[in-house]
Formats: C-alpha cells, sequence, structure tokens
C-alpha cells in the first residue's frame, strides 16, 4: 500500500511541475532582436542591449527568452542585393531568425550597412534608400500578420573617424525609419536623440557611447536597453491588469 502511494504521489508531483512549467512557458513573453553587428554579441562588449533587456524585464518579474538575431555585416535585403559579405542578410533569414520563434515582440535595428557607400561619396548604397524602407515595412507588416509587436531602432550615429558623406548618407536612413515609425504607428527609438541628450549633459562626443566610432560600448548598449523596456514593461503590466483575477 505504501509503494502504490508512493507512486501515486510521483506521478501527482510530476503531472504539477508539468503544468507549472507550461503555465510559466505562456506567459514568458518572447522578444526577438533582429539586426546587424550593433545588435550582435561583441567580444569586446560585456553585455550587448538584448541581454541587458532580458536581466530588466526579469528584475521586473517579467518572464522573458530574449534571442539575438543579429549578424555582423546584414542588411535589410538579401545577398542578392549586395554580395560583398557572404552571409544570410535580413530577408534572407526573416523566417528563421525570426518568425519561427512567433515572438511577442521584434526590435527591428538595421541601417549602418544597408547606407554604406564602398564605392566613396558619390557610390551608391549597399541597399537604396527605397528597398530599406520596402524591407523595413515588410518586417513590420509580416511581423503584425503573427500578432507580434514591433519597435524600429534608428541605425546608430558614427562617430569622428567617419567621413562627414557617411555620416549624411546615414542620417538619410535614419529619418526613413522615423517617418515609417509614424506612418505604421509603431514604437520608436531614436538613437541619434538618445545619444545625443546623454552626452550634451556629460559634455562629451558622441565616441564616448562607441567603441570604435560605429558600434556602441557598454554604456551606448545601456542605454537602448532602458529605452526598449520602457516601452515593453508598461504594455505587460497593462495587460496583466486586464487579465481576470
Amino acid at each position: 500500500m505504501k509503494t502504490i502511494l508512493q507512486i501515486l504521489l510521483f506521478i501527482i508531483t510530476g503531472v504539477l511541475t508539468i503544468t507549472m512549467v507550461n503555465a510559466q512557458q505562456k506567459s514568458r513573453i518572447v522578444i526577438v532582436a533582429f539586426g546587424n553587428s550593433t545588435t550582435a554579441p561583441r567580444k569586446n562588449v560585456d553585455s550587448v542591449y538584448a541581454v541587458r533587456l532580458g536581466w530588466i524585464l526579469t528584475q521586473k518579474g517579467i518572464p522573458n527568452r530574449v534571442i539575438n538575431s543579429g549578424i555582423p555585416g546584414s542588411t535589410t535585403g538579401s545577398i542578392k542585393d549586395n554580395n560583398l559579405f557572404k552571409i544570410a542578410h535580413g530577408m534572407d533569414r526573416f523566417d528563421t531568425a525570426v518568425l519561427r520563434y512567433h515572438p511577442d515582440w521584434v526590435i527591428i535595428d538595421f541601417g549602418i550597412n544597408d547606407s554604406w557607400q564602398d564605392a566613396g561619396k558619390k557610390g551608391h548604397s549597399r541597399i537604396s534608400i527605397g528597398e530599406y524602407r520596402h524591407n523595413l515595412s515588410f518586417f513590420i507588416d509580416h511581423i503584425r500578420k503573427i500578432n507580434g509587436r514591433v519597435i524600429l531602432l534608428t541605425p546608430n550615429p558614427l562617430g569622428k573617424k567617419y567621413k562627414g558623406y557617411h555620416t549624411r548618407r546615414l542620417k538619410e536612413y535614419m529619418r526613413v525609419v522615423c517617418k515609417l515609425a509614424r506612418r505604421k504607428k509603431v514604437p520608436l527609438i531614436n538613437t541619434w536623440k538618445l545619444y545625443a541628450q546623454y552626452v550634451h549633459k556629460r559634455g562629451e562626443g558622441i565616441d564616448a557611447l562607441l567603441l570604435d566610432g560605429e558600434h556602441p560600448n557598454d554604456e551606448g548598449h545601456k542605454i537602448i536597453a532602458h529605452a526598449v523596456a520602457g516601452i515593453i514593461i508598461p504594455y505587460v503590466l497593462s495587460r496583466r491588469e486586464q487579465q481576470p483575477k
């Protein structure tokens, strides 16, 4: 009789554990950070914004899984559009890097590689500004089709080491992101404004937030993580309040 009770207790405990795990997984929000090297893990950065975002949400009691789908050198387009880097670009990997996770949120962060002029001041960008706009719109529309929510990041500004024409062209792409966010009614994080506000208060230049004049350092990633969390946390908490007690 004692053995039977032990077996029943073991089965009940197992069922309860599985039920609790399933409940936790259902309540956990899934976030994909989709971008290029300014999103991807980096050796000389302790923690990129995707990692920091997970920490912040956990501290706020929000179960989460943050997937980093950033790849260095990536544009929004396809390798057929520009094959300088033999990698899967945004359109090439959108299904496998984003949609297959059925995310609740997707952070989209592209632009520096798209805008880059390899042939110099009068050269074409790797991805034309029209294609860049189209690709971002495609991502937004298809994420919404699976009931995901989007946060658009502007490409971050460049440091002093880069020539003025790179910054001028990148600024055009940054403006596309801002306009698209308004048109699509998507939350926007304008890193140009955030970084400028940060360094202005401290009497520093933009390079204070960059490793190499292009990629954010730890402080730069920290700023982005808190900005993203500032969008996600109020939304999640408001949804919780609407749920039946």
